[in-house]
């Protein structure tokens, strides 16, 4: 738990992985990145404990031959134990490749080709923080 961390360093923590992740995507694949500007919480445990949740989408070329499994292996062999980082590559429901990436304090992010396949969504929640009373834990931040 970052018990000292605040909603807006919570979520700038997270659109920054976010960014770092997306731009793992071979660029000349990339038509544009598009990163949500508001998240909202969700709770991770204990009393005002919450996550700032997010996303990024990744709008791939018209056509690129993108490579799902080599991106998501390279962002895995990048983070698979990599000081306070872990990562593991499993599959989407339709047999698409998609890698956890997992911090401390149960920070996490997912990577994987959209149904459609012309993007590349990364969900991303932040480590968990203690959201200061007066705050609205439904609100969107």
């Amino acid at each position: 738990m970052k018990e000292n961390m605040t909603v807006q360093e919570a979520k700038a923590r997270t659109q920054r992985m976010e960014l770092d992740l997306a731009g793992q995507v071979p660029a000349e694949q990339v038509s544009s990145i598009n990163q949500d500007s508001e998240g909202v919480l969700f709770p991770c445990g204990g009393d005002r404990a919450y996550q700032w949740t997010g996303q990024t989408k990744v709008v791939l070329v018209p056509g690129a031959a993108y490579d799902g499994r080599a991106v998501t292996s390279s962002i895995e062999s990048n983070y698979k134990e990599n000081g306070d980082w872990s990562a593991a590559l499993d599959e989407t429901s339709d047999g698409e490749p998609r890698v956890h990436v997992v911090g401390q304090n149960n920070e996490g992010y997912l990577v994987a080709l959209s149904v459609d396949k012309t993007f590349v969504q990364i969900l991303s929640f932040s480590p968990c923080f203690i959201l200061p009373e007066g705050m609205s834990p439904s609100a969107e931040y």
